[in-house]
């Protein structure tokens, strides 16, 4: 093999290497971190909610506390994740609107991905309904 082959063989092995390291950083950083989010619960004690590479929290409440992203099934019976946010606001619109509804996207852990939508009521509980002490 001449030299320039050589070079060539090394080159790609470098890149794919980068590449390699550039898809599993954000898994290697999970597990280095733990990927955690540590939020004081009512009383006192940690809870503990996975953090996605937005930096936002995501599960189903526990306790006194919601995630950004909280565990909803889409209209077709999916399981995903509603903005806390965007559930608000959803309510509040809905009862303001003949129809009493509005939907919201379904997201994957991301945040981004959109997997579904989630129809949300004027007469239905808030998020935080039933957490408060």
């Amino acid at each position: 093999m001449t030299s320039t082959v050589k070079i060539i063989i090394a080159a790609v092995a470098g890149v794919a290497a980068i590449v390699v390291l550039l898809i599993m950083a954000p898994a290697i950083g999970d597990s280095v971190s733990g990927g955690q989010a540590q939020i004081a619960g009512a009383d006192g004690a940690a809870v503990e909610f996975p953090v996605n590479e937005r930096g936002e929290t995501y599960g189903s409440a526990n306790g006194s506390q919601v995630p950004d992203l909280l565990a909803a099934p889409t209209d077709d019976g999916q399981i995903g994740y509603v903005r806390v946010s965007e559930l608000e606001l959803a309510r509040n619109v809905a009862g303001s609107l003949e129809s009493g509804e509005r939907v919201v996207d379904v997201y994957a852990s991301d945040g981004e991905t959109i997997i579904g939508a989630f129809t949300v009521t004027k007469d239905m509980p808030g998020p935080r309904a039933g957490t408060e002490d």
